[in-house]
């Protein structure tokens, strides 16, 4: 492992010491600077008047390293961590660990996916085919005066080829040695004042293990109409479906045959999970002038999920079920004024209403029913400033949030012998709960291409409706649960250096009131604060053109730690599910005008699997993958690659005790075409 590195490390410092001709071209200069990003501000804004460390992947580095998901992409990004399965993974960023679900913001299109249930489900992030993503944009930290609760973490934002108003057509398939086999055929137009926009994506996916499956069908249609040089409205609406199964975890023992399905006793069966979601986005832009423009976005989801769990436990079954709906309504108009050379002043408006039921039953040596109906309903009010002075830049950002909840729990147990109920407990539930967020940034413009900034920001994240609720001796009873706070003090910078177009910064985040849940015996649990946490870390991303070859770094280095907790014994111990080094480099080379080859290099190293620090941790790793696209002609593109080209064995995720595994795919070969009209 240490060798893949150190040989990719003397490549790119031998490339450092070339010629000049060879080494870095003047006109590339203002590409990264220049580079737009939404997610910041809500509006277009360039890379250098952004204080993050972003990481934008476009759609032409979805397309030329053969991305087959969100999270696959996401993947070679350093400062972001997959918990679990890749296929349906948490996303971390800046060491949230399990919390990662309530602390990571997902958008689509500059709107909110996450679930309102952050304890039992995921964000379902890869329900967007990747052939219909103009761009993604990561923000690490912060965000928390543009979208509120849960922005710890940061903020990712997939930008549909039908949100950025894409026209032209494509078809693609593609085959890999799983046995899974993909195709997609999206079409854009204009008529006139109508642009048009299509896409349908049909994916059987099989992946390493045996039984690890779905079939998943998305499509997309938006309309966007202009109605005059000042204004125009776009409409979208998108539907996904996945039926899917999935192996069961692996003891050691039976790690020698990791493609396993892990079924070994007669009431085992493969985890079933299906989705199905539909969404319709609504936009209006009106520019007032060259000074004041004017962003409505109205928006309604819902989303089905239903996830079955059967399994054999010491020669007795145990039947698992959960269905969620997950339906949310929205409406966020910002209005920009533009003032003075630079500067500008951004008012804004949030409204959500959340809502989620969740009917769950487990039959095991009883059957016990649940039946939530949780909804969170939010106004919310922000303003951003910038203002410039010569060549420095002042943001200040306040946002003010009030939420109103409504918490309908409740709980059955009957006897499987007699019927009988044993327990019946039920509770009813309003309240509501209001938070400030603050935002103080300076950015320092020092050259054409420099930038260095200092910034501090005040967030929160906000209870969920079922949190606000314990269950003690098999009864609901009300808790008196606070939101989690925290702040961020960050600094960065972003400049082109010996040729080389460098970003970075580092931060440290402390967070009080942290939320946590202990479970006891009989399906009881309650909700406290009590935590207290550090994170800090530093995030470095570079990219250098030698000629044919673009060479692409990045690295993060995460620390956490726990200061308080009602668990003293855990003080001081590092947060489980965050590795504090990750590090990749890319290599895409030109070898002529038709053909290019991309070696793509991610290492991770291991973390703690639970926050006791005990049962060992997730093994580091190092995964190299190899792409080859080659064009014979303009419109085609014709690819095939190798996954895990070293065949290096590691986890998708080890249970807390350490005692079940779930193995990562090993090398992989696929193939496939892309042909655009």
């Amino acid at each position: 492992m240490n060798k893949r590195i150190a040989v990719l490390s003397l490549i790119v410092t031998a490339l450092s010491y070339s010629n000049d001709d060879f080494f870095y071209e003047e006109a590339n200069k203002g590409v990264k600077l220049n580079e737009s990003v939404i997610s910041t501000t809500g509006f277009e804004t360039a890379q250098r008047n952004v204080t993050n460390t972003v990481t934008v992947i476009t759609a032409k580095d979805i397309e030329e390293k053969n991305y087959q998901s969100v999270s696959e992409a996401l993947k070679d990004v350093p400062s972001v961590n997959l918990i679990g399965d890749p296929k349906d993974p948490v996303i971390d960023m800046r060491g949230q660990g399990s919390k990662a679900t309530a602390n990571v913001q997902v958008l689509i299109d500059g709107v909110s996916v996450n679930l309102l249930d952050t304890s039992h489900a995921k964000t379902p992030i890869n329900t967007v085919p990747v052939e219909n993503i103009e761009k993604i944009e990561v923000i690490p930290g912060g965000g928390a005066i543009l979208y509120g609760s849960g922005t710890r973490g940061g903020i990712i934002n997939i930008v549909t080829k039908s949100g950025a108003g894409y026209t032209g057509g494509s078809v693609s398939g593609e085959l890999n040695t799983f046995g899974g086999k993909k195709g997609e055929v999206s079409y854009g137009t204009t008529v006139g004042d109508l642009g048009i926009n299509i896409n349908y994506n049909k994916n059987d996916y099989k992946g390493f293990r045996d039984g690890d499956e779905s079939d998943s069908e998305y499509f997309e249609g938006s309309l966007k109409y202009k109605i005059d040089d000042n204004q125009n409205f776009t409409f979208k609406y998108s539907r996904y479906k996945d039926d899917a199964t999935s192996p069961r975890a692996l003891t050691k023992d039976m790690l020698s045959n990791p493609k396993s399905n892990g079924l070994v006793g007669k009431y085992d069966e493969l985890i079933v999970n299906n989705t199905k979601k539909d969404e319709f986005t609504g936009k209006y832009e009106y520019k007032f002038n060259e000074k004041v423009t004017l962003d409505l976005v109205g928006f309604y989801q819902k989303t089905d999920i239903y996830n079955e769990n059967n399994y054999e436990k010491m020669s007795y079954s145990v039947k698992n079920y959960m269905d969620y709906t997950d339906e949310k309504i929205g409406f966020k108009p910002k209005l920009k004024v533009s003032y003075g050379e630079a500067s500008s002043l951004i008012l804004g408006y949030d409204y959500i209403n959340n809502n989620l039921k969740r009917d769950s039953q487990m039959d095991m040596f009883s059957s016990e029913k649940y039946k939530n109906d949780l909804t969170k309903d939010t106004h919310s009010v922000f303003i951003l400033n910038r203002n410039a002075v010569g060549k420095f830049e002042f943001t200040q950002g306040v946002r003010y949030e009030y939420a109103d909840y409504k918490t309908d729990r409740s709980y059955i147990k009957n006897s499987l012998s007699s019927g009988a109920t044993t327990a019946n407990t039920n509770i009813n539930r309003k309240t509501t709960m209001e938070n400030m967020a603050y935002e103080l940034v300076g950015n320092y413009l020092y050259s054409e291409t420099g930038n260095i900034y200092v910034k501090g920001e005040k967030g929160f994240t906000s209870p969920t409706p079922s949190q606000l609720v314990d269950k003690i001796d098999g009864a609901y009873i009300n808790n008196d649960l606070d939101s989690e706070t925290y702040i961020t003090y960050e600094t960065g910078f972003k400049d082109y250096v010996f040729g080389s177009f460098i970003s970075g910064a580092v931060y440290l985040t402390e967070t009080n009131d942290e939320i946590a849940t202990e479970n006891y015996s009989g399906m009881n649990f309650r909700n406290y604060n009590i935590g207290k946490t550090r994170r800090y870390g530093l995030e470095l991303n570079a990219e250098q053109y030698f000629g044919k070859l673009t060479v692409r770094e990045g690295y993060a280095l995460v620390k956490t730690k726990i200061l308080k907790d009602q668990d003293k014994s855990i003080e001081g111990n590092e947060i489980a599910d965050v590795p504090t080094n990750r590090f990749n480099i890319a290599l895409d080379y030109e070898v002529t005008s038709k053909v290019n080859v991309i070696w793509d290099t991610v290492y991770s190293s291991g973390y703690y699997l639970n926050n006791e620090n005990t049962e060992g941790k997730q093994n580091e790793n190092i995964v190299t993958n190899l792409t080859l696209n080659y064009r014979p002609v303009e419109n085609l593109r014709v690819y095939t690659g190798i996954n895990n080209i070293f065949n290096e064995k590691y986890y998708n995720s080890i249970s807390s005790d350490g005692k079940e595994y779930n193995p990562a795919a090993e090398r992989s070969l696929y193939a496939g075409f892309k042909y655009n009209f």
